[in-house]
């Protein structure tokens, strides 16, 4: 019965120490070589950058065709002045 429990506590401490390792080995190396992988810039991730730059373009895109109405002289003339333009 004694032998019993010796071989039951082995096998739950070798179980547990078994779970405590894993498979990928990152050495001292490969963590001075990259400190920050998940970092393209000095502070933003990667994926915030590209929100940014999928806004940026989303915006120029969209005031081309304001810059286009003004340029072929569709855009409405401005209503400040007092006096009534034709």
């Amino acid at each position: 019965m004694r032998s019993m429990t010796k071989i039951l506590c082995l096998f739950v401490l070798g179980l547990s120490l078994a779970s405590l390792t894993g498979c990928n080995r990152v050495t001292a190396g490969q963590i001075r070589g990259n400190m920050t992988p998940e970092l393209r810039s000095t502070t933003r991730p990667a994926e915030l950058r590209k929100n940014d730059l999928a806004r940026y373009t989303d915006n120029n895109l969209r005031g081309v065709w304001d810059d286009m109405d003004r340029f072929l002289l569709l855009h409405r003339n401005s209503r400040l002045t007092p006096w009534p333009v034709p």
